[in-house]
């Protein structure tokens, strides 16, 4: 008789233990809802304010002749540079570890949060950029030199298949690493800093729109993708998606050494 009181109280406290980790992992998702939520509406009042800065900046400095230089092939090639070096296709496994057991509504709110402050990240970089590499007192060739090394590495990196991203917790997935370092590390932050003393901002913020159109959709339709390609698909996008920016790294690289006169063209 003992024995049996002895597995009954054992069984009515793991039945206790179960209803505490249910209700944990309740609280925890309504958690996190209320933390995208809030995160999301910041994002979103930032690139407001950004936006207004921008184009009171550009008026009062640059004028309006900078807004209206729109150049269609610019704007293609900056979305594809950028789209490249963010390379959501790789970060696909990763945001299918931390959203895989969420609903729909979900995944999609953290994807939205993601996307938002990829955005915001994009044009900081963009407009403040230039004021960096100046306070620094360095030359954009310079910069162009160093970013593409350090593009080339990430993109062996890429292609060795090794994680750019550290174990971390759920609730703080949307922001890091998915929105940084996954999706805007220091190569974007090099290459968005070198194109906005190439071309014209405008068309580097309608790029880096763009391009960011491109990574809500990939994330958006992530379960989607793997299903239709399987995971050895992803891997093998993702290592093309490699090969382009070492590609792109190569030319910065060689841009730099043209105008410091050591290459040839």
């Amino acid at each position: 008789m003992r024995r049996l009181a002895g597995l009954s109280e054992m069984g009515s406290d793991r039945e206790e233990r179960e209803s505490i980790v249910s209700s944990l992992e309740k609280q925890l998702s309504e958690w996190v809802l209320r933390r995208h939520g809030k995160v999301f509406r910041l994002a979103l009042i930032l690139a407001i304010i950004l936006l207004v800065f921008l184009t009171s900046l550009r008026f009062t400095i640059g004028g309006l002749k900078e807004w209206v230089q729109v150049d269609p092939a610019a704007i293609l090639n900056i979305s594809i540079q950028l789209f490249t070096i963010m390379n959501p296709i790789s970060t696909i496994p990763t945001f299918l570890i931390y959203t895989g057991k969420l609903k729909e509504d979900e995944r999609r709110k953290i994807t939205s949060t993601t996307t938002m402050i990829v955005i915001v990240l994009l044009l900081t970089f963009t407009l403040f950029g230039p004021l960096i590499l100046n306070a620094l007192e360095v030359s954009v060739t310079n910069f162009r030199f160093g970013g593409g090394i350090l593009l080339l590495i990430l993109a062996i990196d890429m292609l060795g298949g090794m994680s750019r991203s550290k174990t971390i917790d759920v609730r703080q997935a949307a922001v890091v690493p998915l929105a940084t370092p996954l999706l805007v590390g220091p190569g974007t932050m090099t290459t968005l800093i070198v194109l906005a003393n190439t071309y014209a901002i405008v068309n580097v913020l309608v790029g880096g729109l763009i391009a960011s159109i491109g990574v809500y959709l990939t994330l958006r339709f992530a379960p989607l993708l793997v299903s239709a390609i399987g995971n050895n698909g992803v891997q093998a996008v993702s290592r093309i998606m490699a090969v382009i920016l070492a590609a792109i790294a190569s030319q910065m690289i060689h841009l730099a050494l043209l105008e410091w006169g050591i290459a040839k063209t």
